[in-house]
């Protein structure tokens, strides 16, 4: 009987962490838009503010280790042990195939946009941040309600 509360404990405590990460995969995908929406416009006054290293490829690297480190995580946990849905998980990667596309894509230390193009790939990771929050918003959703048998909501 105690090994049986041990485990629903862990669980329990695994639940709780899947859906904290969750939250915190949302507002990190949050930020992140805002990043790269804000980018263009700010790049030539971060210099004045000391706030380079935003505008550093590092900086965005490991914000986009973060998140795959985050999203393995709470989609494996929300997919195996409680709803069996793929769609949260496509969304993330979807978002996160077009923010490592903008990313190798885009130059960053050109401070001119030059056409339409230009725009088109500004635009391209900030998207990619959305679906990567819509991933998380719909996998914490669906980890709270409870459909896998296996499941101790």
């Amino acid at each position: 009987m105690q090994t049986v509360c041990n485990y629903n404990m862990i669980k329990s405590i695994k639940h709780n962490i899947a859906l904290k990460l969750d939250s915190i995969g949302f507002i990190a995908s949050t930020i992140c838009a805002i990043h790269c929406m804000a980018m263009p416009f700010i790049l030539l006054l971060l210099t004045l503010y000391g706030l380079e290293f935003i505008a550093n490829p590092l900086f965005e690297i490991t914000f986009i280790a973060t998140s795959v480190a985050i999203g393995v995580f709470t989609f494996r946990h929300g997919y195996f042990n409680h709803h069996k849905k793929v769609y949260p998980f496509l969304i993330f990667i979807c978002g996160l195939v077009l923010i490592i596309g903008g990313h190798f894509v885009h130059d960053h230390n050109q401070s001119e946009i030059h056409g339409n193009n230009d725009y088109l790939l500004l635009m391209i990771s900030p998207i990619g941040a959305f679906l990567i929050g819509l991933g998380h918003f719909i996998n914490r959703k669906l980890s709270k309600i409870c459909k896998v048998k296996s499941c101790d909501c």
